[in-house]
């Protein structure tokens, strides 16, 4: 309910007020935030959707924990997650839709860990290090603030979000549950409010100058 208030709220902003950077939304880890939410879910437990595409490099699908190398993520259900090693990537993009906000799960978060959001072109709308997602990125693999859903909203004057990718300059990056969304029927209604606040102001501002010769 949290997430879709501000998503809502920010599209709805967005028309009267100067163009902002991409909104992140951060929950602390838990069960419950584990959990993918509505959306274009990406678990790497089952085949990818069949309108995205992946590219791995130093990076690969894992069960469980590897010495020295990668850690599953606190709060998970024990299954299948992305490893991104050191030096490593791994990009997934959508071959048709653009997407409102992309949210994800992400495992003892640590400085090294790096996030890009990517345009239906390829293009960078927003990049964050680790010290984006939390206060602490120590990699710690336990705490509910190094074990977070993030959700990443684009701000309406960016382009749709076609793909995400994960970078990391050190063992390791983890991931689960990645999900891409488009508003809901709520939030579009919102919007075209929005429009018509904007297009009701204008039409009022053009009144006011008008002047009347007697």
């Amino acid at each position: 309910m949290t997430t879709k208030f501000l998503v809502a709220a920010g599209l709805l902003a967005g028309f009267a007020t100067p163009a902002t950077a991409a909104t992140l939304l951060l929950q602390n880890g838990s069960t419950a935030t584990f959990a993918a939410p509505a959306g274009t879910v990406i678990d790497f437990s089952s085949a990818l959707p069949a309108s995205f595409t992946a590219s791995y490099s130093n990076a690969a699908i894992v069960t469980g924990d590897l010495v020295n190398a990668a850690a599953q993520p606190a709060f998970s259900d024990g299954s299948a997650y992305l490893a991104v090693g050191q030096a490593g990537s791994a990009t997934l993009a959508s071959t048709g839709l653009g997407y409102q906000s992309v949210s994800f799960f992400i495992g003892s978060i640590d400085s090294f860990n790096s996030v890009q959001v990517l345009s239906t072109t390829g293009q960078l709308i927003a990049s964050y290090a680790g010290t984006a997602f939390t206060a602490t990125p120590n990699g710690n693999q336990e705490l509910s603030t190094t074990n977070r859903r993030i959700t990443i909203t684009r701000d309406a004057t960016d382009a749709l979000i076609g793909g995400i990718r994960f970078l990391s300059d050190g063992n390791a990056l983890e991931v689960d549950n990645v999900v891409f969304a488009v508003p809901e029927p709520s939030t579009w209604a919102l919007m075209l409010l929005g429009f018509g606040m904007v297009g009701t102001a204008t039409r009022y501002r053009r009144r006011s100058r008008q002047v009347v010769y007697g």
